[in-house]
Order: structure tokens, then C-alpha cells, then sequence
């Protein structure tokens, strides 16, 4: 099984971004913020902004963007035909758990209001 997040399932283009910033659905949790837009694209990808404003340590950028990736790795297949862009929304002072909740009730959300 390969543990990666394929490089198909990366934002990775300014205009990308722009796009989603733009025209997407915002929404926000206790920790994250998310922005979800229906992809052109066969399958879901994703899509990190996680700013040195918010997070001043490399250290801690890093593990957030670890977790968010990996949350969506293992949820992928849920969320067909969405692209998201993930934010943090303040330094958390909590366990990882807690942000994978929060970031999975986020994704649900974004996925019923993209539907209706």
C-alpha cells in the first residue's frame, strides 16, 4: 500500500489556488479553515496554507500539514470530485486527535453543502 499522497492529489498551481480562494465554499472549525470547490478533475486533491503568521515554528507547520495530508489520504475516496484548501486557524493547544476531528467534520460539511 502506498502511503504517499500521489502527486495528482496536490494543489500545487498559483492559478489553482486562486481559483479555490475565489470561488469556493468557506467554512470554519475550531482549529482549521476550510474551502471546498467541485473539481474538473477524476479524483479530489489538496491543497495547504499554513501560514508563518499563525504557526512562527517550522516544526509546527509541518506537523499540521502532516496531519491535514494524512487525514486526507486515508478519506480520499469520500470526497469524489472535490478540491480543498486547508488552513490553520490558530496555534491549537490540543491533542491530534482533536484536529483530525475537527478537520473530518470540516470535509463532511464542505461535501453536503457542494452537494445540495
Amino acid at each position: 500500500m502506498n502511503r504517499s499522497l500521489a502527486q495528482g492529489a496536490r494543489i500545487t498551481k498559483a492559478r489553482d489556488y486562486a481559483h479555490i480562494f475565489q470561488k469556493g465554499i468557506h467554512s470554519q472549525g475550531k482549529f482549521w479553515k476550510l474551502i471546498a470547490i467541485s473539481s474538473e478533475k477524476a479524483n479530489s486533491r489538496l491543497g495547504l496554507a499554513i501560514s508563518k503568521k499563525i504557526c512562527k515554528r517550522a516544526v509546527d507547520r509541518n506537523l499540521f500539514k502532516r496531519i491535514a495530508r494524512e487525514t486526507f489520504r486515508q478519506h480520499r475516496d469520500d470526497f469524489n470530485l472535490l478540491d480543498f484548501v486547508v488552513m490553520i486557524k490558530k496555534m491549537p493547544n490540543t491533542n491530534n486527535q482533536e484536529l483530525v476531528s475537527d478537520l473530518l467534520s470540516l470535509l463532511q460539511n464542505a461535501k453536503q453543502g457542494l452537494k445540495s
